[in-house]
């Protein structure tokens, strides 16, 4: 668990670091790498997470009610972060405050990190996909996904702050969320004031969120309908490095 909190934590310091030594951020390299993530996320959430979730036992109507209000809870968060998540660069810092950005990223940040936990997964059958965790796979995932999430805040906070000690303080909040939600979910798993049902909600809530990003991401990597061979074969490879995963861990 600790080294997860770990890479978590780094997969947002480190590059915030750089954006701090290294500027302008190359944008173009930014959006080929976010494509990959965006792939990998959305093929590890079909593949894994939503077969995991109906094999948990959980009524099936429920579990899909669940994911589309994550679905749609990310659509609002999304409104508020102005799509830092997305990996977006606001150079003239438009939109809302960097507060209101720092709080919806946090939120998100800290549902996705309460999947994380293996708790949840040993307490199935053997012959359930839940046995096998998902920890690493879903770790790559999430710490993919937060790479660019962290270059784009980085790159907004110094902008709209012009302090870097104050945006690396802020930086910092987003990088402590997912750890945080980590945390709260192993605690919980291990607590009998709240019932596994209520850990399964969590995977489904964040299912959904995980699908509205991985699909914004592909819908915005082509902006006029027209297949770009090169973020194409991105996505591709990003969508068999988690099939990969998925056939390794």
């Amino acid at each position: 668990m600790w080294i997860n909190v770990t890479i978590l934590l780094l997969s947002v310091i480190l590059p915030g670091l750089v954006v701090l030594k290294v500027s302008p951020v190359n944008e173009k390299n930014l959006k080929f790498f976010l494509v990959f993530a965006g792939a990998y996320l959305f093929s590890m959430t079909v593949i894994h997470l939503v077969p995991d979730l109906f094999l948990s036992g959980a009524d099936p109507f429920n579990l899909g009610l669940y994911i589309l209000i994550g679905f749609f809870v990310q659509k609002v968060l999304e409104n508020f972060s102005n799509g830092v998540e997305h990996g977006h660069i606001h150079h003239h810092g438009h939109g809302y405050s960097v507060g209101y950005i720092l709080v919806a990223l946090a939120v998100h940040s800290f549902l996705e990190g309460t999947i994380m936990t293996d708790s949840l997964h040993s307490n199935h059958a053997p012959d359930s996909v839940y046995s096998h965790g998902s920890s690493p796979k879903i770790l790559l995932g999430i710490v993919m996904h937060k790479i660019p999430a962290a270059f784009a805040l980085m790159a907004l906070l110094v902008i709209q702050l012009k302090n870097k000690k104050k945006a690396l303080t802020l930086l910092l909040i987003f990088a402590l969320s997912s750890p945080l939600g980590l945390l709260t979910s192993e605690y919980f798993s291990h607590s009998a004031a709240l019932p596994e049902s209520y850990l399964i909600v969590f995977f489904a809530i964040v299912t959904g969120s995980f699908l509205q990003i991985s699909t914004t991401i592909f819908i915005e990597s082509d902006p006029h309908h027209k297949l770009d061979w090169k973020k194409f074969s991105v996505s591709i490879l990003g969508a068999l490095a988690a099939v990969l995963a998925q056939l390794s861990f």
